[in-house]
């Protein structure tokens, strides 16, 4: 030391070193900072861990590596408050592992889980086993859970299940956002709750604001409307609003047949009850009983806006839209629906068949009765063609409007005015063909019997009567149209559920601590000051 000390008091009064002199402070110095970096390097790469309580603790070699183990221990790590029932605490690196009936505190949330591998708190740590996550009136449940808890983000790379108030959701993987009170869920994805059951490949969920998007295969079942929507994705929002975006329909039956039972919500026990679940059916996708098809509506288009309010909705399609029931169809470039009123509107070249009649005008409104026929509207250069079942030839009537009355299901009266022409063709006794008469009136009504005009009755009508001939089959009036191949038919989609009920259950035994939790009924503070 004393030609250590000789040498830098060379320095100080700028006496020039010699060679020896040189080389030991190049020597000291290295050695130093050889030694600051063994020393240092295990010391920065601690976390903030304080020992609250334990059992023992010892000094021991686990996964061939130097530890502290501490049993029966209460810590908190870089400010996390947990007790486990056994930690090891690497004193090489910066890692801590914490094993069997473990419980975190966060500022925000209450973790439990059979493991816990914290690196650092702006790092994923790894929660494995049976993981519960508690925020306010949640619960996740997991695994598998990578976890940041700087950002306060859960990542679900084997299942994901969240439980709340309203229901369940689940999925084979997904992440959680707790600050934000947003998650992800991706494939499988189910939820349950008790108005709807629904299922998709993929589902963004903003909790706060109410939002949600699903896509992928999405349906979505109504439980208690016997309604189903299928589309290629859906976006809602917290006014009740739904866009169906790809390939959107809605089915709707309407049948005492298969009317819900008096109670066929299901249960939600959430959040006191130790089993904070929702109880479901075995069976939630009901078979459809075959005989109500006469009962079964579907509306079709690329995009269909739905808009619910309390006990009722209205949907519309600004798109190319179709609908089609046993014995009416439409087809139109716009279409609304109020389920209040159980009214159509068409617009956009509309056109709707009933039977073997098709119906154009301007704008059509169809007022339905439990999904059958009771008035329809035509508006605007109204065309009614109506094909004779026997003769093969086409009865025509056109007027500025046309109002047709359905009793049963069954055409009953038919009101047209004003600028009204009619063409029809008439049979003898024998049934065959017998003529035309062509009738121009400005108002005229039409009473029918078992879909047969049965009575016709006309103001300052003028008119034709032609002798039969061959070529009355051909005869047109003036904006005639007839279109059959464009007439919808039953769509062919399939509108079963893909997936199995969603459990009643986790897949797992509630943690011990947990149990405890819920039974004693603790009061937990998410936000001490």
């Amino acid at each position: 030391m004393s030609s250590i000390k000789r040498t830098y008091c060379r320095v100080k009064n700028h006496w020039a070193p010699s060679a020896n002199s040189q080389r030991s402070l190049f020597l000291l110095l290295g050695g130093i900072g050889m030694l600051f970096s063994i020393v240092s390097r295990p010391l920065q790469a601690q976390n903030v861990v304080e020992l609250l309580r334990f059992e023992s603790a010892e000094r021991t070699i686990y996964e061939q590596e130097p530890v502290q183990r501490l049993i029966q221990a209460r810590l908190t790590v870089d400010g996390l408050a947990m007790v486990c029932d056994t930690a090891y605490r690497y004193l090489d690196r910066s890692e801590l592992l914490a094993i069997g009936n473990l419980q975190i505190e966060t500022e925000n949330a209450i973790i439990w889980t059979d493991s816990l591998r914290y690196f650092s708190k702006n790092e994923r740590s790894l929660l494995r086993g049976r993981v519960i996550i508690e925020q306010e009136n949640t619960r996740l449940f997991g695994t598998s859970v990578d976890y940041n808890f700087e950002e306060k983000i859960a990542y679900f790379t084997n299942g994901i299940r969240l439980v709340d108030s309203t229901g369940v959701l689940t999925a084979n993987s997904g992440t959680y956002f707790e600050e934000q009170d947003s998650a992800l869920f991706i494939e499988h994805v189910q939820l349950h709750t008790e108005e709807e059951y629904a299922e998709s490949d993929f589902m963004t969920l903003a909790r706060k604001s109410k939002r949600s998007y699903l896509s992928g295969n999405v349906l979505i079942d109504n439980l208690s409307d016997q309604q189903r929507i299928r589309a290629d994705s859906i976006y809602a929002d917290s006014t009740d609003f739904r866009q169906l975006i790809g390939n959107a329909v809605i089915r709707t039956i309407d049948s005492a047949a298969n009317d819900a039972p008096d109670d066929p919500a299901p249960k939600i026990n959430m959040p006191d009850d130790p089993a904070p679940e929702i109880n479901m059916p075995d069976d939630p996708a009901p078979e459809i009983n075959t005989d109500t098809e006469s009962d079964t509506t579907f509306v079709f288009a690329p995009i269909i806006k739905v808009y619910d309010k309390d006990s009722t909705f209205t949907f519309q399609s600004d798109s190319l839209s179709q609908s089609w029931s046993t014995n009416f169809s439409t087809r139109s470039d716009s279409l609304q629906y109020d389920s209040e009123l159980e009214e159509f509107t068409l617009t956009g070249q509309p056109i709707a068949w009933y039977d073997n009649t098709e119906l154009n005008a301007k704008t059509i409104i169809a007022q339905t009765d439990s999904n059958e026929l009771s008035l329809l509207y035509l508006l605007n250069e109204a065309f009614v063609t109506v094909k004779a079942e026997k003769s093969g030839r086409f009865n025509q009537l056109k007027a500025d409007t046309v109002i047709t009355r359905f009793m049963g299901g069954r055409l009953h009266t038919m009101t047209l005015e004003p600028n009204v022409t009619i063409l029809y063709f008439t049979q003898n006794e024998e049934d065959e063909n017998d003529g035309a008469i062509e009738l121009n009136t400005p108002l005229a009504n039409i009473r029918f019997v078992e879909d047969d005009i049965d009575e016709l009755a006309a103001t300052a009508s003028q008119g034709f009567v032609f002798e039969e001939d061959s070529s009355l089959s051909l005869r047109r009036l003036e904006g005639f149209r007839w279109s059959p191949n464009d007439r919808p038919s039953k769509p062919s989609i399939d509108l079963e559920y893909r997936f199995d009920a969603v459990p009643n259950e986790p897949a797992f035994i509630y943690p011990l601590r947990f149990q405890q939790y819920v039974n004693d009924k603790k009061s937990v503070n998410f936000n001490p000051k």
